[in-house]
């Protein structure tokens, strides 16, 4: 499986996408749609920009939601053939022991400190939580060196077209609030084939 490098930041949870409880229920303030690569997705404000995701077998976008010049300080990244099938379990029909050893093998072999299957448009999907990740910012010469930590929420997600990750992350803590819109967008995540938006599901 690919690993979409970004620096985020992340507190533990209780993973749960029946968030209704967490945090009181609110409008999605901005619908995102992309016409080039075929989705929507819910955000919680129209992001302050959109860039394309340079990667060598991926092709996708980033929404962005904070930044500090050129650097991303908070977004989601919405990636297509994010992994390939034929290497990724049918997870709705893997037994539970294959399944505990599938997910303990991502956590040996990656930089996972959660990994979880959750239910999402009806069917199991690949969510996880990357180990924290210190770095020193030393953009700007004149100040003095600081150590930061990022972190990253993936979620791997089967499409009828393609698949798909959707990643948040953050620079800096990160809180309930941003854990829920990232939630509520997994949720609200739609393909759109043939100029129709469609639930995501498996081909």
């Amino acid at each position: 499986m690919e690993n979409i490098k970004n620096k985020i930041v992340f507190s533990f949870f209780a993973i749960s996408l029946s968030i209704s409880a967490a945090l009181p229920a609110k409008a999605a303030a901005y619908t995102y749609t992309s016409r080039e690569y075929g989705f929507s997705i819910e955000c919680p404000q129209k992001p302050l920009g959109v860039v394309p995701l340079v990667d060598s077998k991926q092709k996708g976008e980033i929404l962005v939601f904070s930044n500090d010049g050129y650097f991303i300080l908070k977004g989601w990244i919405i990636a297509t053939n994010a992994f390939d099938t034929n290497k990724m379990p049918d997870f709705d029909n893997l037994d539970a022991k294959e399944t505990q050893k599938y997910v303990n093998n991502l956590k040996e072999n990656n930089n996972y400190a959660i990994v979880r299957l959750i239910k999402l448009h009806g069917h199991k999907v690949l969510y996880a939580v990357t180990q924290k990740d210190a770095y020193v910012n030393d953009d700007n010469k004149k100040a003095p060196l600081k150590q930061s930590t990022s972190q990253r929420i993936e979620t791997y997600i089967p499409g009828e077209k393609t698949n798909y990750a959707i990643v948040f992350f953050k620079s800096g803590d990160m809180t309930k609030e941003d854990i829920y819109d990232y939630q509520e967008g997994l949720i609200s995540f739609k393909e759109i084939i043939n100029n129709k938006v469609k639930d995501t599901k498996k081909k």
